[in-house]
């Protein structure tokens, strides 16, 4: 009984004895496994820089070390000999960079048990705060003409230039065509047919420069389908089948080929209630109890469906189509078109009243041309008047001098 006892004593003081040794040992472990030196982060667009201090020693390379990233939403893996760490943002950030990472640092051991942590850190973007473009936003119209905007920051100094940049892993589109403010600073772009795919997301930064001051970026994870503004559908038809009225038509142009079920219809009829199609993969629609040939109007819109875009607009209503009362809907180009036919007509007749009845003639007489005859009689009447004169002239001449003055008369002088 006594040996029991002894034993039952040991074994009571041995296990809490152990247990404080373990405990000693993991403390003395974790101050002894060393963290990486001079450990630093540097944030910008796109790209998350770690770096520290490549003197590494013998102990360390016994050891797992691991950066988590946004508060656990990356975890990965550090080859502490490369002595840096890129991670790439364009498809799944989680979170914004322009607005700072949580970054902390933890080794694990052989048995990947953490032994050591790191102090957790925001790391901050360079730039002054309060610099970076705010209020960014995108709308897509006329299938592929992006029209993006932004507003200055509010401690941005005046001389402040932002620029665009679409990413896609290596594929980097520019904007080309900006807009400016009364400063002269760069406030929106276009982009026509962006190198981007709609289908998916896309990283966009705004990056800013400055003389005066260093300027923060702002960047966003896009989504570019979310601010399409669809086109009415296109091509509509309308089709009487006895008392039935059929109506075809065809999906907006988008910028990625989409499914016919990415769409919701809207179509107006005159005289009738708004009818709202939610899918259509043949693009059909009937309508029955129509008087036969009876005439309706029919306008229609489009918008997208839940799961292929968050954009719930509607469209702008297409152009209205008639169909029946086989009245001529007279256009400004029908218009013009009976104008020359009734002009060519009037003209036509015209010319035929006056070439007809000699009208041309009677309202325009010619002047009569003096006869032969007549005009021989004139030759022989001056030919005449001529002679007479040149005899006149010779008698003159030939009389000079000879003038002898017989009588002299004298004039009263009360004349």
């Amino acid at each position: 009984m006594v040996h029991s006892s002894c034993l039952v004593f040991l074994l009571c003081i041995w296990f809490p004895l152990k247990t404080v040794c373990n405990e000693e040992n993991t403390a003395e472990e974790e101050n002894t496994v060393p963290l990486l030196r001079d450990f630093s982060v540097n944030i910008s667009p796109a790209f998350i820089n770690i770096t520290w201090n490549c003197n590494i020693t013998t102990s360390m390379e016994n050891y797992t070390y691991k950066v988590n990233i946004g508060n656990d939403v990356y975890d990965e893996e550090l080859t502490v000999a490369n002595c840096c760490y890129v991670h790439e943002v364009f498809y799944e950030m989680l979170f914004t960079l322009h607005k700072g990472v949580s970054v902390q640092l933890f080794v694990y051991n052989l048995l990947n048990e953490k032994v050591n942590t790191g102090k957790a850190e925001t790391y901050l973007p360079e730039g002054k705060n309060y610099t970076a473009a705010e209020n960014f936003s995108c709308v897509i119209y006329n299938v592929d003409i992006m029209n993006c905007s932004w507003s200055v920051g509010r401690e941005a100094p005046e001389d402040t230039q932002y620029s665009l940049t679409f990413r896609r892993s290596s594929v980097h589109d520019k904007c080309q065509d900006y807009r400016y403010d009364s400063f002269g600073r760069q406030v929106g772009c276009v982009l026509r047919k962006p190198d981007i795919s709609f289908n998916g997301k896309v990283y966009v930064e705004v990056s800013g420069l400055s003389k005066q001051t260093s300027v923060q970026f702002f960047d966003a994870l896009y989504c570019p389908i979310d601010d399409v503004i669809l086109d009415p559908p296109r091509n509509i038809t309308l089709t009487y089948n006895g008392d039935d009225l059929e109506i075809k038509w065809q999906k907006p142009i988008t910028h990625d080929n989409k499914h016919e079920t990415c769409f919701f219809y809207n179509i107006n009829i005159t005289h009738k209630e708004e009818t709202k199609i939610e899918e259509s993969e043949r693009n059909v629609y009937k309508i029955t109890k129509f008087l036969p040939n009876e005439k309706v109007t029919v306008t229609m819109r489009a918008k997208w469906h839940k799961r292929c875009s968050h954009n719930h607009e509607w469209s702008a209503w297409s152009k209205p189509q008639t169909i029946g009362d086989d009245l001529v809907q007279f256009t400004i180009y029908h218009l013009l078109i009976v104008i020359g036919v009734c002009t060519a007509i009037i003209l036509s007749v015209l010319i035929f009243l006056c070439y007809r009845f000699k009208i041309w003639n009677k309202l325009f007489p010619q002047v009569p041309r003096p006869s032969k005859k007549l005009f021989d009689q004139v030759q022989q009447n001056e030919k005449s008047v001529q002679k007479e004169s040149d005899m006149e002239i010779k008698f003159m001449e030939k009389d000079e001098g000879e003038f002898i003055c017989t009588d002299v008369i004298e004039m009263p002088e009360n004349l």
